[in-house]
């Protein structure tokens, strides 16, 4: 069994039927990055060993409740308790294991390899009234149909994530080639009213901006939060839809383009 804090900010239980061993793998990353990750799982015991709860373990097992896991799981705490690894608390000590083969491409490569990924372009908006915020995301994509899920990522330095974890809602706003002045106000003005200066605006269920003209809006419940890397994910249950007929605006190679549809013979 082996916790994984991986530098994208994920964190993950490999072999978790594994119950002969139990370490802590962890990948280069920043030391305020590696704590924020260790708080969430447990605490530090010395530089070496990190003290774990076992709800943690079990929650990220996927196997909790199975009758031949907890008896194997329950086994492996009784092992380490005999050796005076588990503490008063119940918290069992694990090493740390640095992982030293972490190779993964330059930026410049990422940012190549990225921009060759044709993409819708969306607008993303948050709160109302002088609180209204906005950004223009390429990342929108849809997760599940039952129960109906959508999600994109915002940069966790970006003026847009305050407002949209204090709303709790969004909705995206899909762009169509004749959003161009849309999104030409939302790379250019600062947050607040004047982001939506253009386009044709309405009040959704929650008072938040919905675009009236956009080929679709997703008015949205926040329901899940991942931060992963500079990013959070953001996952909202879709709770009303309109659509449109009309043709997509789509980013590729750090431009946006149109849609030609071709004839075939």
């Amino acid at each position: 069994m082996r916790l994984h804090l991986t530098n994208a900010g994920a964190i993950t239980l490999l072999d978790a039927s594994n119950f002969k061993k139990l370490d802590v793998l962890v990948d280069p990353q920043p030391r305020e990055r590696l704590d924020q990750a260790v708080a969430r799982i447990g605490r530090r015991d010395g530089d070496d060993h990190i003290l774990l709860a076992p709800s943690v373990l079990r929650f990220l097992s996927g196997h909790a409740g199975d009758a031949i896991w907890e008896a194997g799981f329950t086994g492996m705490i009784d092992y380490a308790a005999r050796f005076g690894w588990v503490n008063e608390r119940g918290e069992i000590r694990a090493h740390i294991t640095l992982n030293d083969s972490d190779e993964v491409i330059s930026l410049a490569d990422f940012k190549a390899a990225m921009r060759a990924l044709p993409a819708g372009i969306s607008a993303i908006t948050t709160g109302s009234g002088e609180a209204v915020a906005g950004m223009i995301v390429s990342s929108l994509t849809s997760i599940s149909a039952e129960p109906p899920l959508a999600g994109f990522f915002v940069n966790q330095s970006s003026s847009m994530r305050a407002p949209l974890m204090a709303s709790g809602r969004f909705v995206a706003n899909i762009l169509g080639e004749d959003h161009g002045p849309v999104m030409a106000r939302f790379l250019g003005a600062p947050q607040g009213p004047q982001r939506f200066s253009e386009g044709c605006w309405s009040e959704g269920q929650h008072g938040l901006p919905v675009l009236t003209n956009a080929l679709a809006s997703l008015e949205c419940d926040i329901v899940c939060t991942q931060p992963l890397g500079t990013h959070d994910f953001v996952v909202g249950k879709i709770r009303k839809t309109a659509n449109r007929e009309a043709n997509p605006m789509v980013n590729f190679n750090a431009s946006t383009h149109k849609l030609v549809q071709l004839a075939l013979h």
